[in-house]
């Protein structure tokens, strides 16, 4: 069974308007930098569009439906795809594993990212991690524009 979801949204300062240009969506602003495609992440849950669980969320669905997710038995449901819309730099992004976002946060899960540059404009980079091999030096390299 295919469930289609509706988007959600976020606003975000280095946002554009290309997901309605580029995917054909009704954008509620036009700084819109992230589509939640598929998520049960509290700020922004998917709901089913249309068919038999038209209106229900992801997570309800994961509480109440559990065969429609196969054979998956963690207790909430760990996925969110986004697709992003960057007209300038993103901020520096540090994400916990589980140990540490169990700890800090106290959510059972961490973030593990995959990213699929689907278009990007001439001259785009995309930066991951750094060569600093201390504190010091990586507030050097920041200050410097490095």
């Amino acid at each position: 069974m295919i469930l289609k979801m509706k988007p959600v949204f976020q606003e975000r300062l280095w946002g554009g308007e290309k997901l309605a240009s580029r995917f054909n969506y009704s954008l509620p602003s036009d700084w819109i930098g992230e589509c939640w495609g598929v998520s049960a992440h509290p700020h922004g849950e998917s709901i089913v569009a249309e068919g038999e669980y038209k209106g229900h969320s992801l997570s309800d669905l994961w509480e109440k439906e559990r065969h429609l997710f196969g054979k998956y038995t963690d207790g909430t449901f760990p996925l969110l795809i986004k697709i992003l819309d960057a007209t300038d730099d993103l901020s520096v992004q540090v994400h916990p594993n589980d140990v540490q976002a169990q700890e800090l946060e106290g959510v059972p899960y961490g973030k593990t990212e995959c990213w699929y540059v689907v278009e990007a404009e001439e001259g785009a980079e995309l930066i991951i991690g750094h060569t600093a091999r201390s504190e010091d030096e990586l507030s050097d390299h920041i200050k410097n524009g490095e």
